[in-house]
C-alpha cells in the first residue's frame, strides 16, 4: 500500500484548506486517482485536519498521485511535495492504523477520525474502489482503533476539537451564556450540541435552514432560527460556534460589525474546513476569534497527559499490524503462485526445513523452529 498526506502535521489550516475535498466531491476524485495512477484500489481521507491518498501495491505511485491531486485541487505540484508526507508498504499501513486509533491527530484520541475513515471506506468500497488490499487494511485498522478504544485510557481520557471548542464557552467568566450554534444539524455540530446540552446555564439557538423544516433536538434548552436569521440572533449570543460544511463564510466581518449593537465581549469558534468564518472577525472590537490552528494549541497539554495511554495504544497497534501484514503476505504469495500446495505436497518435513533454513536468517528460523516444537 502507498499513501500521501496533508494534516496538520504539515500545514497550517490555511493550506490544508487548498487540498480540502468534500463529500460529494470524493466519486470524481477517486475516478480521477484511478485515471492517472492505474491503481484500481484507492481510498480518499479528507477532514478538516487531513487529505489523505491510499492505493494499493506499491508502484512508487507518488508522483502520480500528486499530480492528480494537484489536477483536481487547482494547485502546484510543487506545493503538495513541501507539504505531503509519503508512506509505502508496512510504513503506510502503521500510518493507516496511527491515523485510525487517533495517534495521529490533532488531539490524541480523539474519537471522530474512526468514524471519519469508516465512511471515508466504506465510501470507496461501495463505489468498487477497494479490493482484498485494502479492505484487509482498513478492517484491520478500524477494528485496532476499537481495541484501543476499549482496552486503552486514550479514549477514555479522550477530547475532541468539538469538546475543545465546548470548554472554551465553559470558561467563559458569566454565569449564563447564551451560544449561537451553525451547522449544529451536521456530523461534527451534533457533537458539539450535544456537548452543550450537558453543560449547566447554557441557552443554545441553533440555525435550520428553512427548506429542511424546522428540528425541535435539544428539548427547552435549544431555540431554533432560521439561518437567514442568523445575524439577527448575534446580539443576544455570547459565543457564536460554526460548524458546516458550507463552501461560503457563515458570517462576514462587515456583517457582523452592523449586527452587533452592545459592546458585549463576544467568543467566535470556527471548526470548519475550509473556514466557515471570516478572520476579519477576530480584528473587530470585543470579538475574539478561536479557529483550527488555535484548538492545535489547546490540545497540546490534553495530549501530554496521554502519554502513558499512547504506549499502551503502541503495543496493541504493533500487535494487530503484524496480524495483517502476516495475512497480505500469505495472500501475495497464494496469489502469485496458485499451484503452491501441489509444488510441497510430496516435499518431506526434513527437506522443507533445509528450505527454511537455508532462506531465512537465524533469528527467523529459530522462530519457526519454535512454532513447529
Amino acid at each position: 500500500m502507498e499513501c500521501i498526506s496533508i494534516s496538520h502535521k504539515t500545514a497550517a489550516s490555511a493550506a490544508r484548506e487548498k487540498f480540502y475535498i468534500p463529500k460529494e466531491k470524493t466519486g470524481d476524485f477517486l475516478q480521477k486517482i484511478r485515471a492517472v495512477t492505474g491503481a484500481e484500489q484507492c481510498v480518499l481521507l479528507s477532514t478538516c485536519n487531513r487529505t489523505e491518498i491510499y492505493v494499493e501495491g506499491e508502484g512508487n505511485r507518488f508522483c502520480e498521485l500528486e499530480k492528480a491531486l494537484g489536477m483536481f485541487s487547482g494547485n502546484e505540484v510543487e506545493q503538495i511535495r513541501n507539504l505531503a508526507r509519503r508512506y509505502q508498504g508496512k510504513r503506510a499501513l502503521y500510518h493507516l492504523f496511527r491515523v485510525v486509533c487517533g495517534m495521529e491527530s490533532m488531539v490524541l484520541g480523539e474519537d471522530e477520525i474512526l468514524g471519519q475513515t469508516r465512511d471515508a471506506y466504506l465510501s470507496a468500497k461501495e463505489a468498487g474502489y477497494t479490493g482484498y488490499e485494502l479492505n484487509s487494511a482498513f478492517q484491520a485498522a478500524l477494528a485496532c482503533a476499537k481495541r484501543v478504544k476499549t482496552e486503552t485510557m486514550i479514549s477514555k481520557t479522550a477530547v475532541s476539537v468539538a469538546t475543545l471548542a465546548v470548554n472554551e464557552v465553559a470558561h467563559l467568566s458569566i454565569p449564563h451564556k447564551t451560544v449561537l450554534l451553525m451547522g449544529g444539524s451536521g456530523q461534527m455540530g451534533s457533537i458539539i450540541l450535544k456537548n452543550l446540552l450537558s453543560q449547566k446555564n447554557v441557552r443554545i439557538i441553533a440555525t435550520v435552514r428553512s427548506h429542511k423544516g424546522i428540528c425541535q433536538s435539544g428539548g427547552d434548552q435549544v431555540e431554533h432560527v432560521d439561518y437567514q436569521n442568523r445575524y439577527a440572533a448575534l446580539e443576544e449570543a455570547d459565543a457564536i460556534i460554526s460548524a458546516t460544511a458550507s463552501p461560503h463564510y457563515t458570517l462576514t466581518a462587515g456583517r457582523v460589525r452592523e449586527a452587533m449593537q452592545s459592546p458585549k465581549e463576544r467568543l467566535f469558534l470556527d471548526i470548519s474546513m475550509p473556514p466557515d468564518l471570516d478572520a476579519e472577525i477576530g480584528k473587530l472590537a470585543h470579538c475574539r476569534l478561536v479557529a483550527l490552528d488555535d484548538i492545535k494549541k489547546l490540545a497540546e497539554e490534553n495530549n501530554r497527559r496521554k502519554q502513558h495511554a499512547f504506549a499502551d495504544a503502541e503495543e496493541i497497534l504493533e500487535e494487530e499490524l503484524e496480524k495483517l501484514c502476516k495475512a497480505l503476505a500469505f495472500h501475495r504469495f497464494t496469489e502469485t503462485d496458485a499451484h503452491w500446495k501441489e509444488r510441497y505436497a510430496d516435499c518431506p518435513a526434513e527437506k522443507l526445513l533445509y528450505l527454511l533454513r537455508d532462506g531465512l536468517d537465524s533469528g527467523s528460523f529459530e522462530k519457526v523452529l519454535t512454532v513447529l516444537k
